[in-house]
């Protein structure tokens, strides 16, 4: 009876330690085989002949074999390459700018992509270039968007330069629907709006001049409220939410990207419906206009400015502006940039003093690790601003859609007081974070060195000496940091130091990537 149960354990272990091999790689495979197997056949002969082979013993050494596939996976992928991976691989440059990119796109999968994308992605409309935007200039007086629209089509036929015309005025609105209450901008328009830029709507369709009577209450929605109150329904025309406190009914929705003089226009209802009161002070007008392809945009704008001004129609200091869609884009996205910019430029004034620590303790002598010194730091910080501006668009989008009604006054100061913010706490752990790597190989320095402290002997060196593994240079920091005595440096190690520290080296051969340390000079005197 013993002897059939010692077969059948036998058997069980010798078939778990066969299936276990063959992730072993097949040079080795033989010799790692038997070595189990050996050490499997001793321990059933002596569980057997000291008569402790019970079903405790059993399952002991069948939990040892299992153990036997964890030991073949370490000879696929040597452990020492594995275990030096995890260790050095967070370390690196690399490792923070994946890390970073990873933490952006992971908050571009949501609804800030739509916001940051439409901030900086190219309106789809037809020739740009020779679509003129007609405006009223800051400081003039308020003008009646339906004064501007008569004024606007009445020149449009005296002028045979203007192919195309069409007039909007945009609001502060509130929109109302399945997914709560949401602060956006609104604009009537006239019904030829579309055709003049080149844009037909991705779901139903836009407004006819024959509809506009019986059309009063109908919409046409951007496609950020689609996605952001309807969840990218594709049956969402004939349905209705409310604007401004009234309902009105859903006929088409336009595609990505469409804005109306650089602004995100939320909901476009129809010009003269007479549907929606009149708000001075409160709803600014404009204009759009088409010239031919073949005409010169800039001297068309001279001709259209002198024409618009000069005109008798119009309330007294008044004064139109006019630029091309295209200019108007460039515009938009050169402000963004400068706020972005300055923004960034005041928190380096306000930091100067760890930005100080930075260049007196950067590298010094060496071109070629200055610019990589300060190029990673830079693509960091960059990296790192525009997580916080995503993360602040996502916020402030979802702080809009639960507020009931949040102005945008309100939303936008909430918005660049939080983007200040996250963006002060991303550069001082920028720069923390440069300060405490190497200068040449830019790794996190992981040997950590204390001197004596600074009561020990006067006008001593006390502190804290950071060492970089690869043996490229130390970072002395003092206890005291206003010391005369004593100041932060960085201390670059020439190649004479490679004897104590070593380098190392990277062997491929087959599947297995192994990490030796280089021989140093004396253990080669010992071999010799």
């Amino acid at each position: 009876m013993g002897e059939r149960r010692l077969k059948k354990l036998l058997w069980c272990c010798n078939h778990v330690l066969r299936l276990a091999s063959w992730i072993v790689p097949r040079r080795q495979r033989v010799e790692w085989l038997r070595e189990w197997e050996g050490e499997v056949w001793h321990w059933c002969h002596f569980l057997v002949e000291s008569g402790r082979l019970s079903k405790r013993t059993e399952q002991e050494l069948l939990r040892h074999c299992w153990g036997a596939f964890a030991d073949a996976t370490w000879h696929r992928f040597n452990r020492v390459a594995f275990l030096s991976f995890i260790h050095e691989w967070p370390r690196t440059p690399r490792f923070c700018i994946f890390a970073i990119l990873a933490v952006l796109v992971v908050f571009l999968a949501g609804d800030p992509a739509s916001i940051f994308s439409e901030l900086i992605a190219p309106p789809p409309y037809t020739d740009a270039e020779h679509l003129i935007t007609v405006f009223v200039v800051g400081r003039s007086p308020w003008l009646a968007p339906e004064l501007l629209r008569d004024r606007i089509f009445q020149l449009s036929k005296e002028i045979p330069l203007i192919t195309g015309v069409a007039a909007y005025a945009w609001r502060p609105s509130l929109v109302r629907g399945p997914s709560g209450t949401e602060s956006i901008l609104s604009a009537r328009i006239t019904p030829g709006l579309f055709g003049l830029l080149g844009v037909r709507p991705s779901l139903g369709r836009g407004f006819q001049e024959s509809e506009l009577p019986t059309c009063g209450n109908c919409i046409v929605l951007s496609d950020a409220i689609w996605r952001s109150q309807f969840h990218s329904d594709r049956h969402v025309v004939g349905q209705s939410l409310f604007l401004d406190g009234r309902r009105v009914e859903i006929i088409g929705v336009l595609p990505p990207h469409c804005r109306l003089a650089a602004r995100e226009v939320g909901v476009l209802t129809p010009f003269g419906t007479g549907s929606r009161p009149l708000l001075p002070m409160y709803e600014w007008p404009g204009a759009l206009l088409r010239i031919p392809a073949g005409v010169d945009p800039i001297e068309a704008k001279k001709v259209l400015e002198t024409s618009m001004n000069r005109a008798s129609s119009m309330p007294l200091n008044t004064r139109l502006g006019i630029l091309s869609v295209k200019e108007l884009e460039y515009e938009f996205l050169e402000s963004c940039l400068t706020w972005f910019a300055l923004a960034f430029l005041i928190l380096l004034i306000l930091m100067w003093r760890p930005v100080a620590r930075l260049a007196i303790t950067g590298p010094r002598g060496n071109v070629r690790d200055g610019f990589h010194w300060w190029m990673f730091f830079a693509l960091k910080s960059a990296l790192l601003l525009m997580v916080i501006l995503v993360i602040c668009l996502d916020l402030v989008h979802l702080a809009g859609l639960g507020s009931g009604g949040s102005t945008q006054s309100v939303m936008s100061a909430g918005a660049m007081w939080l983007f200040w913010i996250g963006t002060t706490m991303a550069l001082a752990w920028s720069i923390r974070d440069h300060l405490g790597r190497c200068r040449s190989c830019l790794k996190r320095l992981g040997t950590q060195v204390n001197l004596r402290s600074a009561g020990d002997f006067f006008l001593e060196r006390s502190g804290t000496e950071l060492v970089c593994d690869g043996g490229h240079g130390i970072l002395h920091i003092p206890l005291m940091q206003p010391s005369c005595v004593d100041s932060e440096r960085w201390t670059h190690l020439d190649d004479s130091w490679s004897a104590l520290f070593g380098e190392r080296e990277e062997v491929f051969s087959g599947s297995q990537l192994t990490f030796l340390p280089r021989r140093t000079n004396w253990e080669e005197d010992d071999d010799d």
